[in-house]
């Protein structure tokens, strides 16, 4: 679908974008905001932090409810486990299981793929301009 809008163009983009990253995602049975999922508690357990449903949920803008259906989905691949705090029996922590742990250390790969699909459309210097074309919009709207 063509859209003179840029912010519709862009939406268009990040929809092509994720639909890109989901085929290479698809070996590892797990979609883009699993990935992202997986890489937060990755990041938060290698700083010592501990996460709970609420925290991915606040990363990643979605409902309770799909939070609790993608971590199932998780936890049924073998991806995660939930533990129960020591304090409060009532709180589960989040953990990565060895696979998915496997992931996250394959990030850099599955990144590396995902700029290849986007740099092989630009030059050099339409890649630079991006970035901070980018940046300067995302700036922007972080800011208001």
């Amino acid at each position: 679908m063509q859209t003179t809008r840029l912010f519709g163009a862009i939406c268009s983009l990040h929809r092509a974008l994720v639909r890109n990253n989901d085929v290479n995602l698809a070996e590892y049975g797990i979609t883009s905001v699993q990935l992202h999922t997986l890489i937060f508690v990755h990041i938060k357990t290698m700083l010592n932090q501990k996460v709970c449903q609420r925290d991915i949920e606040r990363e990643t803008g979605l409902r309770p409810s799909s939070v609790s259906a993608m971590l199932t989905n998780l936890e049924k691949a073998n991806l995660i486990e939930r533990v129960s705090s020591e304090e409060d029996a009532r709180t589960k922590y989040i953990e990565l299981r060895p696979a998915g742990a496997e992931i996250c250390e394959k990030n850099k790969e599955l990144m590396d793929k995902c700029d290849e699909q986007i740099c092989g459309a630009l030059s050099k210097e339409e890649q630079v301009q991006l970035k901070n074309l980018l940046s300067k919009v995302q700036k922007s709207i972080l800011n208001k």
